[in-house]
C-alpha cells in the first residue's frame, strides 16, 4: 500500500425551532458500527521554495457594505481554499496555478509559492484561441498533477492543504518556507477536506475513495479508515474533544467517529438528499454545514443529535462554504447568487450582499481576528481574494436586504 512521495425553486422549509421538534427520537435510531483502520508509513521530502513577491494597491468598492478586492498577481490562478493565521495573514490555494499564496493585508503584499511537485506543469497564464481551440502544449504528469484545494492553519501557524489530483496532504512551514508532501496510500483518492485534532493529527476525507483518515505528524504515519462502498464524503470537522465529524452525500448523514473506541455513528439529515458539504464548528458544539442540493444552511447539535435547517434568500442559491464568527453570525458564500451573507442566530434572519464582480464564484470563506470576512473569488475572470469590512455592516439592516426563514413544520 505504500506509495512514493511526490515532490431556485420555492420550497417548504422549516426554521430552526420547528425542525428541532422533528429530530427528536427519530434521529437517535442512527446505528453504531466499528471501523477498521489501515496504517501506512508516510515518507517525506522537504523542498524550500523562494516566493514570487508582489505588492499591490487593493481596490475598495463601497456599496451597502465595504468590500476590498485584492487581485491575485498570477492571472487565471483560480483562488480556492482560504484560511487566516494568528497574525491575520491570509493563506490561499491557487488551484490552477498549483501554488500556495499568502497575503499580508497590512502591507498589501502577496507571496506566491509554487508547489514543488507541480513544477513543469502548464502555466495558467496562456491565451486560448477560440477559433483553433489551442490548449497548453505541455503534457500533464499523471502522478503529480497538483490542484491544491482546501487549506487550514494548524498549531504554530503551520499551513496544511490537500492536493485533489496530486493525491496528497501538504505541509508548509512559513518560517523555513519549506513544503513537505505526503502521498496517500490509496491511489486516486482525491483528498477533499481536512481538519486538525487536539493532538495535532491532520484528519482528511477521500472524496473518491470512500475513506477518511489521519496523518500522525509525530510518527509520520497515515491511517486510512474505510467506509462502505458507495460512500461519498464532502466535509470534515473535529471538536475540542477530538471527535471527528463527516458529511456524507449518498446516504445523507452527518457521521461521528470516536478515535479511541473506533466507533462510527450516523445521524440522518431530516431534509431529503440535502447533499451536506463543508462544515465548521460554532459555539456550544453547534456544527454548521452547507446543504448544496436542498440549498440550505444547516446546524447539527452534537450534544443531542438534533438538526436545524433553514433556507438562505435567493431564487437559485448555492451556499458553498461557511464560517461561524465570534459574534455569533454565521457567514457563508453563495456561488450561484454571487453573494456573501450571514445568518443571525438571535434574530433568526439572513442578510446578503452582492459582490462587485459579476459571476465571481466565491468558493471559500474565513473570518479574521477583527471580524472581517475573507473569501475567494474563483472565477477565471474575477481571480480575487476579497474582504468584507465587518465594521461597514449596518447593525439594523433595512427590510429589503433581510430575509426571515419560512416557518413550516415537518
Amino acid at each position: 500500500m505504500n506509495q512514493p512521495l511526490l515532490g431556485s425553486n420555492a420550497r417548504r422549509t422549516p426554521n430552526f425551532k420547528s425542525c428541532l421538534t422533528v429530530a427528536g427520537l427519530a434521529l437517535l435510531l442512527a446505528f453504531t458500527s466499528s471501523a477498521h483502520a489501515a496504517d501506512a508509513p508516510a515518507k517525506e521530502l522537504g523542498d524550500k521554495v523562494k516566493p514570487k513577491i508582489t505588492v499591490i494597491a487593493p481596490k475598495e468598492v463601497k456599496g451597502e457594505v465595504g468590500i476590498v478586492q485584492y487581485p491575485v498577481p498570477t492571472r487565471y490562478a483560480t483562488p480556492y481554499g482560504i484560511a487566516v493565521d494568528s497574525k491575520d495573514r491570509i493563506w490561499c490555494t491557487l488551484m490552477s496555478a498549483n501554488s500556495l499564496l499568502v497575503l499580508d493585508p497590512s502591507k498589501g503584499e502577496f507571496k506566491e509559492y509554487r508547489i514543488p511537485s507541480t513544477e513543469g506543469l502548464p502555466e495558467t497564464d496562456w491565451n486560448y484561441d477560440s477559433k483553433n481551440r489551442t490548449t497548453p502544449k505541455k503534457a500533464y504528469n499523471v502522478y503529480s498533477v497538483g490542484s491544491p484545494g482546501n487549506v487550514i492553519v494548524a498549531k504554530n501557524d503551520i499551513v496544511w492543504f490537500v492536493m485533489h489530483l496530486g493525491n496528497s496532504l501538504v505541509r508548509f512551514d512559513p518560517a523555513s518556507e519549506e513544503f513537505t508532501e505526503f502521498l496517500l496510500p490509496t491511489k486516486n483518492a482525491q483528498p477533499y477536506d481536512l481538519a486538525e485534532d487536539p493532538k495535532g493529527r491532520i484528519w482528511f476525507i477521500e472524496k473518491n475513495g470512500g475513506r477518511f483518515g489521519f496523518l500522525d505528524t509525530a510518527k509520520k504515519k497515515i491511517t486510512e479508515i474505510p467506509l462502505p462502498q458507495g460512500t461519498q464524503l464532502m466535509g470534515i470537522a473535529v471538536d475540542d474533544a477530538g471527535l471527528v465529524y463527516l458529511s456524507e452525500v449518498s446516504e445523507n448523514y452527518i457521521g461521528r467517529y470516536e478515535p479511541e473506541t473506533r466507533k462510527f455513528k450516523k445521524f440522518p439529515i431530516p431534509a431529503i438528499q440535502a447533499q451536506p458539504g463543508k462544515m465548521r464548528f460554532g459555539d456550544k458544539g453547534m456544527l454548521w454545514f452547507c446543504a448544496l442540493h436542498t440549498q440550505q444552511i444547516g446546524v447539527f447539535y452534537t450534544d443531542n443529535g438534533l438538526f436545524g435547517l433553514t433556507e438562505p434568500p435567493g431564487y437559485n442559491t448555492s451556499p458553498q462554504a461557511i464560517a461561524p464568527a465570534k459574534d455569533g453570525y454565521i457567514w457563508y458564500v453563495d456561488s450561484m447568487m454571487n453573494t456573501v451573507g450571514y445568518f443571525d442566530q438571535k434574530a433568526i434572519r439572513f442578510a446578503t450582499f452582492d459582490l462587485p464582480s459579476m459571476g465571481s464564484q466565491p468558493m471559500s470563506i474565513a473570518v479574521d481576528s477583527k471580524g472581517n470576512v475573507w473569501f475567494t473569488e474563483s472565477d477565471r475572470g474575477a481571480n480575487n481574494i476579497s474582504m468584507l469590512i465587518r465594521s461597514s455592516v449596518p447593525k439594523n439592516m433595512a427590510p429589503a436586504h433581510v430575509h426571515h426563514p419560512a416557518q413550516h413544520s415537518h
